[in-house]
């Protein structure tokens, strides 16, 4: 039974003749919260919301193809990206687009093996919005 101040808990037995009479009755002071309402935000949500292991594993996938198709180019395997997007049956923009993925800063790939990236980081938006310098790198992505 719940009172005003206090908690009354009464144990009886799971199985048997006297399962219906309490065996010892627990009384616990207590002292409930305020009724009144509250106005505003009772918490501030947290802000550090984690990539999924689906989405880091797309994105290392996509950063180690960029990586060899670098790789390839710069070793003579390969002679252009129409090349690679043939070879790997996609299209030479595709290619193109995702091929800066290799340049990655270290940091965000640390980030994303971590899965302490953004939640949002998708390899698309990773690859259109990828300056040169990894310190503006990690700062537009939010890894500081």
């Amino acid at each position: 039974m719940v009172g005003a101040r206090q908690i009354e808990v009464g144990l009886r037995r799971l199985r048997g003749d006297d399962a219906d009479t309490p065996l010892q009755t627990l009384t616990l002071s207590w002292t409930p919260r305020s009724g009144s309402a509250r106005k505003g935000v009772g918490h501030e949500p947290s802000g550090a919301h984690n990539l999924d292991a689906q989405t880091r594993d797309v994105l290392l996938a996509a950063i180690g193809r960029a990586r060899i198709w670098i790789r390839d180019l710069t070793e003579g395997r390969a002679r252009s990206f129409d090349e690679i997007a043939c070879r790997e049956g996609k299209g030479e923009r595709h290619v193109r687009l995702l091929a800066s993925l290799a340049f990655v800063s270290p940091r965000i790939v640390a980030a994303i093996v971590d899965g302490n990236a953004p939640a949002g980081l998708t390899v698309t938006g990773l690859a259109r919005a990828l300056p040169a310098g990894w310190a503006e790198q990690e700062r537009q992505i939010g890894i500081v």
